[in-house]
Order: C-alpha cells, then structure tokens, then sequence
C-alpha cells in the first residue's frame, strides 16, 4: 500500500497547493529553506495536527477559519488486500448493501408474514449479489484506489469511512445509530464467506427469519472496526518519520511486542527479541548497519533492571569485552536513525512508509550515501526524502522529484517525472557537469568558461557591493563548440539543460567573450540561442586585468612561491613600458587596443619575456591561475580598475543602479 497522490488544503505553508503525485520507491523533495518541505512530510505521516496558514485575504495575517485537511490517494495490489483480509478475517466486517425495498409509504412497513418472507428474501437477495460483487472485487488484479478526505489527528471525514467499509465496491448505506456492519469468515476451504445466523431445529420458534432456511448476521458494532479503517490505521502505524535530531530509544520496557512502533520508540524491545526469532536476520541488521556506519562493528541488547532493554554500540571486533561497549545514548545523534530505519528495512515483510528529512543533516556525507544505496536494496517500501543534497539525488536514482517553493506566502508544488531526471542526467554526462554544479539555484547565466565562472561572482560582490541573489554563473564547457555548424545542436543541448524543467534552473541566458566577432556572427548566435546572447565590450577577459600594478604584484609573489626563485624582482613601470611598447606596435587607440588585442596571448609573452622564459602565465592551470590571482589583486587593492566590466555583468543580470 502506498501513496499515489495528496493534495493539502491550508496547513501551515500550503494554500490550497496542486495535486502532488508520487511513485513506489524513492521520491524526493527538494526546495529552499521554509519553501514547506517539513511541513509536507508532516502531512505525508496521515498524523498530523491542526495548523491552519495565514491568509493575506481579506485582512493582512488573518486565520483561515477553515481546519487543515488533505485529499488523499492510497494504492494497494490487490493480492497484498486479500493477504491482508485473510490475516484479520477473524474479526472484520464490510457494510450492509444498499436495500431498496418497495413498499406504500401509506402503511409503513410490511407487517404480515407473508410480507415479512418477502422482504428478508429481498434482503438476502440483495446481500447475495452485493457480497459476489465485493467477491469480484478482490478476485481482479486491477490496482485498489482509495480516495480519502483527512482531518487532523487521522480523522476521517464520513465519505472517507463509508468509502472504506468496502472500497466501493457495491452501493452500501450505514447508519451511525444502527452501526450495523456483515462480519467476514473463511471457511474450511478458505474460501471468503459472510457469517451467517446458526438455527438450531430444537428450539426453533418458527420464526420469520427462520424459515428461509438461514440469514445473513448483522454485527453489531461501531464503523471503527470496518475492514477498510482497520487497513488505514494499520498503514499509518506502519509509517516511520525520521527527523535530523537525536532519538531517545536507547531504552525501554520489554513488553514481549515484536512490532516496532511508528516512533521507533520499542527499537531495544524488537532487537532484543530478534536474535532468537531470526537469527540469520539479525545478522544481516548488523551487516548493513556496519557497511553504512563502519566505525560499528555490532549492535547488542541487554536486559537491565526494571524489565528495560538497552540497546549497545560495538566499535571493536572484540565482543568479549562488555567494558569495550557503549549505550546508544553516548553515539552521535545519526546513529539511532540509522539503526531504526535498517531494522524497519531487513524486518518488515510488508510495504512500509518511511519518511526521512534531511538525512545528510545526522550522517555524515559519506554515511548518508551509503544509507541512500542501502535503501535502493529494498524497493517494495516507499520513501520520503527531503534534502539539499546533489549527493543524495544523484545516489538515490529517485522515480520522482517534487519541488517544493514558497512565494507569495503559499507554497507551490512541481513534480518531474523518472523520465525527465534520466534525460537531464544524460545531458550532465554529455556536458561533463555534476548535479551539484546546478542544485539550489533560481537561475543560470552562461559565461565564457571556468575563470569567468569563477571571477564574475568576486567582481559583483567586491567591485559593485551585488549579490547573486540565488543566480548561479557557470563556464560552457567548449565555447568552440558554439561556433559553425554545429552551434544551433549546442545552444539547444544548454537550453534543455536549463530550459525551466524544474530540477535544473532556467537560464537568463549566455555572456561570452567579443573574440573580434563581426555584427552577422552576433546576430546569428542570438538567433541560434533563443535566449539573450551579450558579449563582453572588449575580445575576452583577460582584456580587463591588463593593469600594470597587478601584474607586477602577481609575477613577483608567484617567483617568490617558486622552489628557487628567480633573481629578479619586476616593478610596474617596467611592465608598463612594456604593454606602451606593444601598444603602439598596432598603432592602436588605447580604446581600440583594449578592445581588439588577444589579451592571455599578450600575458603569456610578457611573463616569458620579463623572466626570461623561466615562468609561465597560466590563465587556469592549478595551481596558478593567473586570471584569477590578477582579479582577486584588482578587486582588493584597485576595484574601480573594474567598474566597467561589473556594469557589463550587472546589465546581463537585469541588476537595477
């Protein structure tokens, strides 16, 4: 049994968010902090109080009055319904048939016997077809949707509990005064019967009901104890929420119960009883609690006073030692969960909902990876998992992503499909990105390369006091390749990458170096780009760390870094004269030289020429970088050198003066 879809309707951050669909196995949630993803896993237990959200509507910060409610899809294989009945057959019950009996409203009710025989035929009748009905039912492979209308505190709306005392199968009708409910047997050839009323000819009056020979019993008894609520509340307690916290369930009463309750409360209780029940599974426990945690060589329980349980930490292979062994309680907050959710994993023979925040937040990375590939090991489970971890979406292999952002003081949900993520990876691979280059970020600028997408950031915070504000710069990877026949196939490939599918951000669009491109070629890639395509004022970045001050500064610190430096010591007039000298070469403007000479080509020669050939400008090669060292002097010592390539960049990000 598992969660297909919810919608909420005013609980806390939500405000009436759209339906939200999910998938068995691994669903993800992502989105900015307060963006609502505690408050849906909250919702996602069935167990969850009332917090009506603030409303904007028609007073500034007013309660709704309406209570916090969800609209809830549950799915269940039909065959995991029919091991269900079968396991509770013994006290569960469906509701009476819809029985529309005709008779004159003039005289009420028939009271002859004759009329009597009629109307418990009719009755039985009735009760015969409805049960093949509910028979069939059971007997289709068709998956078994319920959909529920939920209050706080499990509370079912009355739709939702008529709906469950048959799944809809026939027309039904139950009245809250009657409480009148079929109970279920299985017979001596296990076959699904209705209990029926046992005559015994001794002491036969002769009753009406009697002489048909046999009547279908009526349990008196509350809707509480239908079959359809005993499978709900049987599915809420199977659901396990894990929060980023230490859990307090080192300890506890043994009290013989070997179902782990949903607040892992009873862990001690259950591994205590597990060695002797299952031996070979309490081994595979500490298996896959040692591969997770590895520093944990074995997990023991022992008997305290007072009839308590406490669960023990092994760090050493040498288990002769109890001196050697630590309490649960003295291990580090993420080892409980741990030990909890791969209980729940290695134990449970039927689906479980297990609902984990933040699993990276209580492991470490490492640790929560490997908790992530444990869980893929067992797929008949579904999870919940919310994260800011790439890490953990990458290792996941999630069937869905929901995403999660608050704006306007509501809530919006937007769910992308397995298919969606594996053609998004795809592109990662062919591009060479990671997921992490991308995760948490509201847009994209495409830039030149590696030292743009570096240096760009330094230059808005330091030069014009900008944040990015939650834009992510990132270096196309060959910018070669948007050149010449293949530049629409490349454009379209970055597109899709960031083309607002909402795992990955939308891109504002592509700043690339002038590199002397005539008009045409300019208007062609912004043709070919569907997106704004700017280029810098002047032929590529280098162009703007031509300062002599910095260059000076930069070449005699990296000599001075260098094993055996060289006996030279340049000084900013010398470097200088040297750019004047190459300058007025070209019988260039200084304007027109700025904008036209090849400025990582002009860095290379004049590092060879003042060291003579014994250093190397390097515009990115660790560990140099050289456009970076020269834009991170510029932008401490001289930021207004910058002022004008900042404009640029602030321009491309719509950034107001």
């Amino acid at each position: 049994m598992y969660i297909k879809k919810l919608q909420v309707y005013n609980y806390k951050s939500y405000f009436n968010s759209k339906e939200m669909r999910f998938e068995p196995g691994i669903n993800i949630i992502i989105g900015k902090n307060n963006a609502g993803k505690t408050s849906l896993l909250e919702v996602l237990t069935l167990d969850f109080e009332d917090h009506p959200h603030k409303s904007l509507m028609p007073n500034k910060g007013s309660t709704i009055e309406d209570k916090s409610r969800i609209e809830i899809t549950l799915c269940i294989e039909k065959e995991e319904l029919r091991n269900f009945i079968k396991e509770i057959s013994s006290n569960t019950h469906i509701g009476i048939p819809q029985l529309y009996y005709d008779y004159d409203p003039r005289y009420g009710f028939p009271h002859s016997e004759t009329e009597r025989l009629e109307e418990v035929k009719f009755s039985n009748n009735k009760t015969q077809e409805a049960f093949k009905e509910f028979q069939g039912f059971l007997k289709n492979s068709d998956l078994c949707k319920l959909n529920l209308t939920l209050n706080s505190s499990k509370q079912l709306d009355t739709t939702s509990l008529i709906k469950l005392l048959n799944f809809d199968s026939y027309e039904t009708s139950f009245n809250f005064d009657d409480k009148k409910l079929y109970k279920l047997n299985y017979d001596d050839n296990k076959e699904l019967k209705l209990e029926t009323i046992k005559y015994d000819d001794e002491y036969d009056d002769q009753d009406t009901y009697c002489k048909l020979g046999g009547q279908f019993s009526n349990y008196m008894g509350t809707i509480e104890e239908s079959m359809g609520k005993k499978l709900f509340d049987i599915f809420v307690s199977r659901s396990y929420r894990f929060k980023a916290e230490r859990l307090n369930i080192g300890i506890c009463k043994f009290e013989n119960n070997n179902q782990l309750k949903s607040d892992a409360s009873n862990l001690a209780e259950v591994l205590s009883i597990l060695p002797g029940k299952k031996p070979g599974t309490f081994s595979e426990f500490n298996k896959k609690v040692s591969s997770i945690l590895d520093e944990i060589k074995h997990i023991s329980v022992v008997l305290r006073d007072n009839s308590e349980v406490e669960i023990k930490v092994w760090m050493t292979e040498e288990l002769n030692r109890d001196d050697l062994s630590f309490p649960l309680s003295s291990c580090g907050s993420g080892v409980g969960q741990v030990l909890a959710i791969v209980y729940i994993l290695v134990c449970s023979e039927e689906p479980r909902t297990l609902i984990i925040d933040e699993p990276q937040s209580f492991l470490h990375p490492g640790a929560a990876k490997k908790l992530i590939e444990t869980i893929k090991q067992f797929p008949q489970h579904q999870y919940f998992i919310a994260t800011h971890s790439p890490d953990i979406i990458t290792t996941a292999d999630p069937s869905n992503i929901i995403k999660l952002k608050y704006e306007n003081c509501q809530t919006t949900a937007s769910v992308i499909d397995a298919k969606n993520i594996e053609w998004q990876k795809e592109i990662l691979i062919e591009l060479g990105f990671s997921l992490s280059d991308f995760f948490g970020t509201d847009n994209i600028l495409w830039v030149e390369g590696k030292t743009e997408q570096i240096c760009f950031p330094i230059i808005l915070e330091k030069v014009l006091k900008k944040q990015l504000r939650g834009t992510k710069i990132l270096g196309v990877m060959n910018p070669a390749d948007f050149q010449g026949k293949r530049a629409s196939l490349i454009f379209d490939i970055y597109q899709k990458l960031s083309g607002g599918t909402n795992l990955f951000p939308p891109a504002i669009g592509f700043l690339f170096d002038s590199d002397n491109r005539t008009k045409e070629e300019k208007d062609k890639w912004q043709k070919q780009s569907g997106k704004p395509v700017e280029f810098l004022s002047r032929r590529m970045y280098e162009n703007y760390l031509l300062d002599s001050e910095a260059i000076a500064a930069v070449f005699n610190k990296d000599n001075q870094s260098r094993p055996e430096p060289l006996p030279i010591n340049i000084t900013s007039v010398e470097v200088e004269e040297w750019l004047n000298q190459k300058k007025q070469e070209q019988e260039l403007s200084e304007t027109e030289w700025l904008s036209t000479v090849d400025g990582s080509q002009l860095l290379t020669e004049l590092f060879r020429e003042l060291s003579g050939s014994k250093l190397t400008f390097h515009k990115t090669r660790e560990p140099y970088k050289h456009s970076y060292k020269l834009t991170k002097w510029l932008v401490e010592e001289k930021p207004d050198f910058l002022s004008g390539l900042a404009e640029e960049i602030a321009k491309m990000l719509n950034y107001e003066e």
